[in-house]
């Protein structure tokens, strides 16, 4: 598993993205609850982040898993 170190504000921009694409419907083999479960999970990261309550997370991409160290900005 490949470890990142992040300013606050980069991991939320990549909750984002990652939320983004789910919206968008980049994710096909996900059945519609399954979805909106990945996105409740992907909001509530993003408030953790925000609010400095996460310090790491583990995000899915498409080559595996990356373990995201949350850094001050």
């Amino acid at each position: 598993m490949e470890e990142v170190f992040v300013s606050r504000s980069s991991a939320v921009a990549r909750i984002l993205t990652a939320r983004q694409a789910l919206l968008r419907d980049d994710a096909h083999e996900l059945t519609a609850g399954e979805k909106a479960a990945q996105v409740e999970r992907l909001d509530r990261l993003l408030f953790d982040v925000r609010a400095g309550r996460t310090c790491d997370f583990i995000m899915p991409t498409s080559n595996g898993e990356i373990r995201i160290f949350v850094t001050p900005d």
